[in-house]
């Protein structure tokens, strides 16, 4: 991106996109489907129930800095100690190499080839039977059986990709075209979500109740204008990088910028300001709103980091 193309009607044009009913309806249909899935499950698997399961959206969609390129993201939480405790005995190591090297192999070739093969491992998945041992059933098998049932519940032209415990669905008939669905399936303690990474690392907790007040916090203090300057830096940030950032991390950048670099009466204003005080501060002094680390040290910023870098440069010559 060259400097000179950022002009201040570009910005207010940013903002100015909304994007608000498509998001809607897609939550919409999304919450609708989860919910749908998680009563089908509940009939053969006694340990997930609609009162037990937590469907919280994750990247984005949560603060409502949505763009054009924005994923839907959520965690899918479910309270059940066997589960946890089932799954923190599983070793999967071998099955998980396993599955990559038929993945890698299956995906060869052409895009079309690969999904031609998906929709038929999807076609025969859907004869495959749920299968309930309540000493051995982990996050693994419900991450499985959730992708089974999603496939019973949408149409066959929809991809349903399961990558560890990350459920991905790309369905043009039912949320259009080029919207992703990204769903982590986790357990939930009643405060945090936790991914399961490996028997060695064990699980990621994800405190989003940390995140929601911290941004809550902000907005009360600066205003709307913060959700504005999101969704600029976001679209600015995919434009130069081809990759969404990090949300904590972009979140915790903003919510570590004094108040009065905010203006609600002219967002231009406000963002250039925020750049510049970006270019002359160090942010590895800047603190994640989920743990008080530095962002650099908190797994859950990411590593947007660099991004970021190749961001600011792009945009240095800005000027009120």
């Amino acid at each position: 991106m060259k400097n000179n193309s950022i002009s201040k009607q570009m910005i207010e044009g940013i903002v100015r996109n909304d994007n608000s009913s498509y998001v809607d309806a897609v939550d919409a249909k999304v919450q609708s489907l989860v919910r749908d899935v998680i009563e089908d499950l509940s009939t053969m698997v006694s340990y997930v129930s609609t009162k037990n399961v937590v469907l919280q959206s994750a990247n984005e969609l949560l603060s409502g800095a949505m763009t054009d390129n924005s994923r839907f993201v959520y965690f899918l939480g479910v309270d059940n100690v066997q589960i946890d405790l089932n799954t923190r005995k599983e070793t999967r190591i071998w099955k998980e190499l396993k599955d990559k090297v038929i993945y890698a192999w299956r995906t060869r070739g052409s895009k079309k080839r690969a999904e031609k093969r998906m929709r038929k491992a999807s076609e025969k998945q859907n004869n495959k039977k749920i299968t309930f041992d309540p000493s051995k059933y982990s996050l693994f098998n419900l991450s499985e059986d959730l992708q089974l049932t999603f496939s019973k519940n949408l149409t066959k032209t929809t991809l349903i990709y399961l990558d560890n415990n990350m459920i991905r669905i790309v369905g043009k008939e039912e949320f259009g075209s080029n919207t992703q669905i990204i769903i982590y399936v986790t357990l939930f303690d009643g405060e945090k979500f936790k991914y399961f990474l490996g028997k060695k690392e064990g699980y990621l907790d994800i405190n989003i109740s940390n995140r929601i007040s911290a941004l809550n916090l902000k907005l009360d203090k600066v205003g709307d204008v913060l959700i504005d300057l999101i969704k600029i830096y976001n679209v600015l940030y995919f434009d130069v990088n081809n990759v969404m950032p990090n949300q904590i991390f972009v979140e915790s950048l903003f919510c570590n910028c004094p108040d009065e670099l905010f203006d609600n009466k002219d967002v231009y204003k406000s963002f250039v300001k925020i750049v510049n005080y970006f270019t002359v501060k160090s942010i590895k002094d800047f603190k994640s709103i989920i743990s008080g680390k530095s962002i650099f040290k908190d797994k859950l910023c990411g590593n947007s980091a660099f991004g970021h870098s190749k961001l600011m440069n792009s945009l240095i010559d800005l000027q009120v």
